[in-house]
């Protein structure tokens, strides 16, 4: 915004400094024309008239005093132009027809610039009579080469376009500076904000700005403290249904392999098992359900090794592996990522029950960090997911073309909510066999310091 304000306002001051400097370079050069003209004319005046009050002897010396001064050359003649004294050493009584010397022994003022052959180069002049009373005399003349007459007029313009790039160069710095005034504030509500978003018990606070921005910071703070407050009792509604959900299940589990475990007859103990299943088949939807409502709100982040947890989770899976004929290998290296509590464990445990429910005989979990990603695998050697079905099988209650029985389609829209929430994502990646799921997180830590570990289960 800084570099957008300030190229604007740099813009409008350069278009504006541009439209005025090029009439007035035009009018400054005519100016010092005609300037430098009527300087030539007055002084051509002044010295006639001081050369008719003087005697002649002392001419010399006026002319020549008047070209040290000025560099600018005097030619006097006679009425029958012959030269009386030059400042510049032409020979006295040599003929010195000149058109302007001719018009100024007529008594007329002769002013103009014309190219001189002596000198090879255009020549500004002014000639004027010297008169003893009503009667002409003879003529002096002032002359200056145009090429010295131009070096003037461009030095002057030279000077005037630097006044005006110096005043573009302030424009600049005021503009910048104007331009960061107005930033700072609107940066500082935007930290706050970005805050607020990762935290809703932050709050933006004082942005040090206009009254507008800290109005919007204000607002903000108020946002954020509803919203605050509608977290804390979301949070305490999911404590207590957790805690009224689970309780009657535990319950019932409870009853359930008591009845199985105390029977005589095999049909009931058969049934007792079966609704033992259907109750933790139940229990892990309810656990669905609950994450999916409480991952938005959920509490500070913390440092998490996903090669260690999936280790863990690795070994308390291995016994329903087993039990299913399936092989659980886990191959992982040291993984720090930085994540709400009980996020990767809860992906591992969708991910990793998702995969023993396709597998035919084996599933294959791999995390790896390339020092930029984290990057979690999980696969199986089921019949897998077809393409168009990758993206849909996110969403909440959409199961694939070939689905197990007992699914709700709730765990990989949990896991693609965990991630996000995390910092990171999950995609379905392509495999020689059956399906494989990739979650990639923001890594923490040095490739060159991870320890590789296998385990096998």
């Amino acid at each position: 915004m800084t570099r957008r304000i300030s190229l604007a306002m740099t813009l409008l001051t350069g278009l504006l400094v541009v439209a005025m400097s090029i009439p007035l370079i035009v009018v400054f050069r005519s100016y010092q024309y005609d300037r430098l003209s009527l300087g030539l004319e007055r002084d051509a005046l002044v010295i006639s008239g001081d050369l008719a009050s003087i005697p002649p002897t002392q001419w010399p010396a006026l002319v020549n005093s008047y070209e040290g001064r000025t560099g600018v050359r005097v030619t006097v003649v006679d009425a029958q132009s012959k030269v009386l004294t030059d400042s510049e050493g032409a020979v006295v009584g040599s003929d010195f027809q000149r058109t302007e010397m001719t018009s100024a022994l007529k008594g007329g003022i002769a002013a103009g610039v014309r190219y001189s052959t002596t000198l090879n180069t255009e020549l500004r002049y002014v000639a004027v009579p010297i008169k003893n009373g009503s009667q002409v005399i003879g003529a002096v003349r002032l002359s200056v080469p145009e090429t010295e007459v131009q070096q003037d007029v461009r030095a002057l313009v030279f000077a005037l376009i630097t006044i005006l790039a110096l005043v573009l160069v302030a424009a600049l710095l005021a503009s910048w500076g104007l331009a960061r005034a107005l930033s700072r504030p609107l940066a500082r509500l935007t930290d706050g904000a970005s805050r607020v978003g990762e935290d809703p018990s932050a709050r933006v606070g004082n942005v040090k700005g206009p009254r507008e921005v800290q109005d919007v910071a204000d607002a903000l703070d108020e946002t954020a403290e509803k919203l605050d407050s509608m977290l804390d009792r979301s949070r305490a509604v999911a404590a207590d249904a957790s805690h009224h959900l689970r309780t009657p299940l535990a319950a019932m589990r409870l009853r359930l392999e008591t009845i199985a475990d105390t029977t005589h007859d095999a049909d009931t103990a058969a049934q007792a098992e079966a609704a033992t299943l259907e109750v933790d088949r139940l229990t892990r939807r309810v656990d669905q359900v609950l994450a999916l409502a409480t991952a938005e709100t959920a509490a500070q982040n913390v440092i998490v090794d996903v090669g260690e947890s999936a280790h863990t989770r690795t070994i308390d899976w291995e016994g329903l592996a087993a039990a299913r004929g399936v092989e659980l290998f886990c191959d992982y290296v040291a993984a720090p990522v930085r994540t709400p509590i009980g996020e990767v464990e809860r992906i591992l445990d969708e991910l990793v029950g998702n995969a023993l429910d396709y597998a035919d005989a084996e599933v294959q979990i791999h995390v790896t960090d390339d020092g930029q990603h984290v990057r979690l695998v999980v696969r199986d050697d089921g019949p897998g997911i077809p393409a168009d079905e990758r993206e849909s099988v996110f969403t909440r209650f959409k199961r694939g073309s070939q689905p197990v029985p007992g699914g709700t389609g709730l765990g990989l829209a949990l896991v693609r909510q965990a991630a996000i929430a995390s910092g990171g994502d999950v995609q379905i990646v392509d495999s020689p066999v059956g399906a494989c799921f990739e979650v990639s997180w923001p890594s923490l830590a040095d490739t060159d310091q991870s320890e590789h570990k296998d385990a096998r289960s």
